[in-house]
């Protein structure tokens, strides 16, 4: 458990001080490319199984995120985490400053560049980590 919480009062002094130091873009893009590497180390292959098929993708984070989950209404999709799924938090605090985040935007759109083959867009819409219920995005095609 202690390690745990060093970990937990760890990422917490990273954020404050990314908050701190760097401006808004700067952030985005440091969590972002985070959240791409994290991808890049487990979940990368999926989608590299489902190169050039979403609909594949769609149903293959459906089964990991629950049902109903994810859902694609022309060229967006929504996705809804009803659960934090980072390993490094999820169990962590309940509140995390917003930069955090940003890192699930970069593992989204590694995953879905990987299957599309085109740069898009992910929108963070709300987060728990943020104090919301869950954690819900947009990502434009």
């Amino acid at each position: 458990m202690a390690r745990e919480k060093f970990m937990e009062r760890w990422v917490n002094s990273l954020m404050d001080s990314m908050d701190a130091h760097l401006d808004e873009q700067t952030k985005i893009s440091l969590m972002e490319s985070c959240g791409r590497t994290c991808a890049r180390e487990g979940a990368i292959r999926s989608a590299q199984e489902c190169q050039g098929d979403l609909e594949k993708l769609l149903s293959t984070l459906e089964g990991w995120i629950g049902k109903g989950n994810v859902r694609k209404d022309g060229s967006v999709v929504h996705v809804v985490y009803p659960k934090c799924f980072c390993h490094l938090v999820a169990n962590g605090p309940p509140r995390l400053p917003d930069t955090y985040c940003y890192c699930s935007r970069g593992w989204l759109k590694e995953m879905f560049e990987t299957v599309v083959g085109t740069p898009i867009d992910v929108d963070l819409i709300e987060s728990m980590k943020r104090g919301r219920q869950q954690c819900s995005f947009t990502i434009q095609l």
